[in-house]
This record gives C-alpha cells, structure tokens and sequence, in this order.
C-alpha cells in the first residue's frame, strides 16, 4: 500500500467514528430534551448555541442524524 493509501484509510474511519460520535451527541440531546431540560443547559454541555439546540429540537437540525 501506498502513503496515500493508509492515509485514506485512517481519514475513512476517523470519519466513520465522528459521524456514529456525532449521531449519538444529537440522540443525547433529544432524550434531554424529552426530559425537559432547557436549551441553555443542554447548550452550556454541548458547546453549541441555545438556538442550535432549538433548532435540533424542532427538527430544523442536522439532516441524516
């Protein structure tokens, strides 16, 4: 195999675990949501902003997680 080769290897599969990563972050913060936590709360945790939060919360997130 090539350089080039291992590199895309290792880029295919860190991309693999930030997507399952970031599917699990948004499922978290779904459920807290339900849960009736605020979005302040759940955005202090996460590092996104109150509004990002409500947009994941009104379905106007992310597509695909």
């Amino acid at each position: 195999m090539t350089e080039e080769a291992d590199h895309g290897a290792a880029i295919r599969a860190a991309r693999e675990h930030y997507n399952k990563a970031r599917a699990e972050l948004f499922a978290k913060i779904r459920a807290a949501l339900l849960d009736d936590v605020g979005p302040s709360a759940i955005a202090r945790d996460s590092g996104f902003t109150r509004e990002y939060v409500a947009k994941i919360r009104d379905g106007k997130g992310p597509k695909g997680v």
